[in-house]
């Protein structure tokens, strides 16, 4: 996933690698790296745990469009999925809205209830292992699987609810059933990856949407009209994220003094 951005000049690349039996291994299913490179020489710059990098600006492209869509008063969170994106959701949502309660559902209760246990120990905040269905309930619902069919029950989004949609990266695969798609009122992190590679939408015959969360942020699309609308954000990802906020870690890295310094060119 190579990219150049102006502003932040950011140059680089993510090597990806998804093996869906790395679980049963012990490992997780998406693996990468980052090289991120001078914007005028091309000369490397940086090694960064792509993993790392990608839960982080995924996290905050959720928290971002949550700001912006969900409910001022949104106050309670229900997580689909335990694993890495699933905790940076939590850490980032809850800095754009006060929440009273986080509501898990994984894919055992063993894993929801250790899930809803970090959060508590971690944020204070209030936290417990609940059904798809109390989970689906809540003012904000994030899914973060790499579950190939719908997590989210349909019939148990209450109206006026925001739901972050992160995991379904391909095609042939969705977090998310066509009745709720077809439903709510869809943002993109970009029409051109959600329109090609977002199964969400794609098995739902949807081929337009309500507008990119960079144009909401512009203001050249509205965001939430109604209280009682259902609001849904799709990401499947884009390679100037990735070069973005890699540029950005790389100038704080240097402000911290922190990390460990390579000669590439010795």
């Amino acid at each position: 996933m190579p990219s150049a951005v102006a502003e932040p000049r950011a140059l680089g690349a993510k090597i990806v690698s998804v093996f869906r039996s790395n679980p049963a291994r012990g490992l997780p299913t998406v693996t990468s790296i980052y090289v991120l490179s001078d914007y005028e020489t091309g000369a490397p710059l940086a090694i960064m745990d792509g993993g790392y990098l990608t839960a982080i600006r995924t996290a905050a492209g959720s928290a971002v469009a949550t700001r912006e869509l969900a409910r001022a008063e949104a106050s309670t969170l229900g997580v689909f999925g335990t694993g890495v994106q699933a905790r940076f959701h939590v850490e980032t949502i809850r800095r754009v809205r006060r929440l009273q309660r986080v509501i898990v559902s994984g894919s055992s209760k063993q894993k929801a209830r250790s899930f809803a246990e970090w959060v508590t120990e971690a944020t204070g905040i209030t936290a417990l292992a609940a059904s798809p269905a109390e989970t689906s309930a809540a003012d904000i619902v994030a899914a973060c699987t790499t579950s190939p069919t719908p997590v989210v029950l349909a019939d148990h989004v209450r109206q006026g609810s925001h739901v972050n949609a992160v995991g379904a990266f391909t095609p042939s695969t969705r977090e998310l059933p066509t009745v709720l798609v077809q439903s709510g009122r869809i943002f993109v992190d970009t029409r051109a990856g959600a329109l090609s590679e977002a199964g969400d939408l794609l098995l739902a015959g949807i081929d337009d949407v309500a507008g990119e969360i960079g144009e909401v942020l512009l203001r050249t699309t509205q965001g939430r009209t109604s209280d009682t609308e259902t609001t849904i954000y799709k990401s499947v990802g884009a390679a100037f994220l990735d070069a973005a906020t890699a540029r950005l870690a790389f100038d704080e890295a240097g402000r911290q003094a922190v990390g460990t310094v390579y000669e590439f060119d010795a």
